[in-house]
């Protein structure tokens, strides 16, 4: 693709490209896997899911490149009123959970179970010393596109993702013209709280986290096509990320629809997989196996490669002195080990993480998108990350699968009584009522009249 901006302008052509190569970044298996999953819970209330999914999934994400841009796709530059160290604390731990200690070691670990269970149910998938071959192949390709990061609007944008595209569509369309069954009943906590539920069915996605660290990606990819400006930069770093969302938006709406009408037939499914299995096979016969096969592995390879990209960059800027190479291979190397932990071991370990990482990030978004506007930030954003941060970490606490042995310890604090605390939600709103207060009292001091001099010496 030879479509390089002048003048820090790009193309229609490339500016949809680069949109695309955003969206294939966000969309791993578990934004496949998931959506289908929460559908078929959700039944005849999944639009009421669905809606709030997309905020936690779609919406929070894009809220958080926009923020990303604005600081100019630095992580480091999204608040000034905390200490640098504390910041760049933050950024390295949201970095190393999306890329070799989490996020990244799952797109193979992903591929590998969807792959092995699809074509060789009959061994369950165990086989510790074809897992780690699969991974070897699989982070040996991610780490040889990860080593052009600016050409990655060329291979992945130009050439992965229309492929991926036009897979996801043949399921989608098939769910719409040939359903498996009618929309059946909702089910569990889908029947009064869809709405509320289908936001928590978000976090999972980590797609929030993840936006803040593959704006710097999209950054790296804009500046190498000729885009140098920071007005320009923003710009279409924002409009990447809309393209992205509609994208996302799109495919999670045909996700849910599928999992929604797949109820009868997948009754006794207890995973995605399973339920998109039947319905690629009631769909496409036998080759709906190599169809999703290639949907998980394409969308998890090229999540893969933000992920190793993204955190080699951050990394980068923090130790100037290491090289891009040694890091992407340090990092990859780290895919490779990491992704052959039980994946089910990986999830339950970090999930209590995650849940003490996000209302952070969240809040960092925030802060960042309505700075200009805060009579006092520096007080608003101390009082209210730190209110986040604070019950952020009882949410993780409430995750652990040992949570129990530290109860007794912590049951004088009455956690239970947290508005949300058992939806694991528990910091929103607190932080919300910081911002909000501090806001008042700033406002109150910036509006209180000051002695003259004339009042001094009277």
């Amino acid at each position: 693709m030879k479509n390089y901006a002048s003048n820090n302008t790009l193309s229609t052509k490339t500016l949809l490209v680069m949109g695309f190569m955003t969206f294939s970044m966000f969309l791993g298996a578990g934004n496949i896997i998931f959506p289908v999953f929460y559908g078929f819970l959700a039944g005849a209330n999944f639009w009421s899911a669905i809606a709030g999914f997309l905020i936690s999934s779609v919406v929070l994400p894009l809220l958080g490149i926009v923020a990303m841009a604005r600081a100019g796709g630095e992580f480091n530059n999204l608040t000034q009123a905390l200490p640098k160290p504390l910041i760049t604390l933050v950024g390295v731990i949201i970095y190393l959970l999306i890329g070799p200690l989490y996020a990244a070691p799952r797109t193979a670990s992903v591929s590998y179970e969807i792959a092995n269970t699809l074509f060789f149910p009959e061994k369950n998938g165990n086989s510790d010393m074809i897992q780690l071959l699969f991974a070897l192949v699989f982070f040996v390709i991610a780490w040889w596109f990860s080593l052009y990061p600016g050409k990655l609007l060329e291979t992945i944008g130009g050439i992965i993702t229309p492929a991926l595209i036009i897979l996801l569509a043949a399921l989608g369309i098939a769910s719409l013209i040939n359903p498996m069954t009618d929309i059946g009943p909702p089910t569990n906590t889908y029947v009064s709280t869809a709405f509320t539920q289908g936001f928590l069915d978000g976090y999972i996605t980590m797609d929030a986290l993840a936006s803040l660290v593959f704006a710097i990606v999209i950054i790296t990819n804009l500046r190498s096509h000729g885009i140098n400006s920071r007005k320009a930069l923003t710009r279409y770093c924002i409009a990447s990320g809309i393209i992205a969302a509609i994208g996302l938006a799109v495919v999670y709406i045909a996700l849910f629809h599928i999992g929604a009408t797949s109820q009868i037939p997948s009754s006794d499914a207890i995973t995605g997989r399973q339920i998109l299995t039947t319905f690629v096979e009631f769909q496409f016969g036998q080759w709906g196996i190599f169809i999703l096969a290639a949907i998980v592995i394409i969308a998890c390879l090229t999540t893969a490669i933000g992920c190793i990209t993204a955190v080699a960059e951050y990394f980068q800027l923090l130790c100037p002195n290491l090289s891009y190479f040694s890091l992407i291979t340090g990092i990859t190397f780290t895919c490779i080990l990491m992704a052959n932990v039980n994946l089910d071991h990986l999830i339950q370990f970090y999930a209590p993480i995650l849940l003490a990482i996000y209302p952070v990030a969240m809040i960092l978004t925030l802060l960042t998108l309505i700075n200009d506007w805060l009579p006092a930030p520096k007080l608003s954003a101390r009082v209210t990350l730190f209110v986040a941060a604070l019950l952020g970490i009882a949410d993780g606490i409430n995750a652990l699968p040992y949570k129990e042995a530290i109860e007794h310890y912590l049951s004088p604090l009455n956690l239970n009584l947290l508005p949300g605390f058992s939806l694991h939600i528990s910091w929103l709103l607190p932080a919300i009522l910081s911002l909000i207060i501090t806001s008042v009292i700033g406002f109150s001091y910036s509006n209180k009249p000051s002695l003259t001099e004339n009042d001094t010496n009277q």
